[in-house]
């Protein structure tokens, strides 16, 4: 899937931009934390960002609310700008399956609270609603936000016939195909019927010539070859006088 720290999209401290793989999209996982002053969700307002693939944002948004935490009794100015910046993003608040607070209060006579957060792109199947786990808090004093992905099982070809090119192999599906078609009777074609069956004769030899010399192989991210006829040259001219120059 190739997970990726985007900077080139967004280079800020507090926010990192994941990108990764899904077939032929690219999608977006945005992780933020937003300071006592909210800095970071300033910096996303005023740098509006078109991630249309987005399907993730989450983090510690350091915003009280009781939309939120309904042990809380009053609502944050910051939240019309959290909502604002989610709904740009194509992005809904994600309600926990096991609500609860996700900062534990260092201090017995301050409450605990919800400030880690999860909005999650409505029209993608995959992720589903989050959960919290406070038995693997350990020492934080924050409960990790765990999201379940879906993966579809699909079955994908990873392999290909093919003959190298100048390689010998390649002389020899050469020579089978001007070989079969030189000897193919073509004296006779007087009807279509024929014309038919030369045809399909024709078709005979290139397909024994390809299935006799082609050879197997699997798609992998190094299935590209870089070594070519170029490189054995210069390689066995080093080995032969030590030319280190044309090497």
């Amino acid at each position: 899937m190739r997970f990726t720290l985007r900077l080139d999209i967004i280079n800020h401290r507090d926010v990192n931009v994941l990108a990764f793989h899904s077939g032929q999209h690219i999608n977006y996982v945005i992780n933020v934390y937003s300071d006592d002053n909210q800095s970071a969700l300033h910096f996303l307002n005023q740098n509006i960002i078109d991630l249309n693939n987005t399907v993730v944002m989450t983090g510690n948004f350091n915003i009280r609310d009781n939309d939120w935490d309904p042990n809380y009794p009053h609502h944050s100015v910051h939240t019309e700008d959290l909502l604002t910046l989610a709904e740009s993003l194509g992005l809904d608040l994600s309600p926990p399956i096991n609500p609860g607070p996700t900062r534990f209060a260092d201090n017995p006579h301050d409450t605990n609270s919800v400030i880690d957060l999860a909005f999650i792109n409505p029209n993608n199947s995959g992720f589903g609603q989050h959960s919290l786990h406070s038995k693997l808090r350990r020492p934080s004093d924050h409960v990790p936000l765990i999201i379940e992905v879906s993966i579809n099982e699909t079955n994908i070809d990873n392999s290909f016939w093919s003959i190298s090119k100048d390689s010998e192999e390649e002389k020899d599906f050469i020579k089978a195909i001007t070989d079969g078609t030189l000897a193919l009777d073509t004296s006779n074609i007087t009807s279509k019927e024929n014309l038919g069956a030369i045809a399909q004769q024709l078709a005979g030899i290139f397909n024994e010539a390809w299935y006799s010399q082609a050879k197997k192989k699997c798609i992998t991210k190094h299935s590209k070859e870089w070594w070519n006829h170029e490189c054995t040259e210069s390689l066995n001219r080093y080995r032969n006088t030590g030319d280190i120059e044309h090497w």
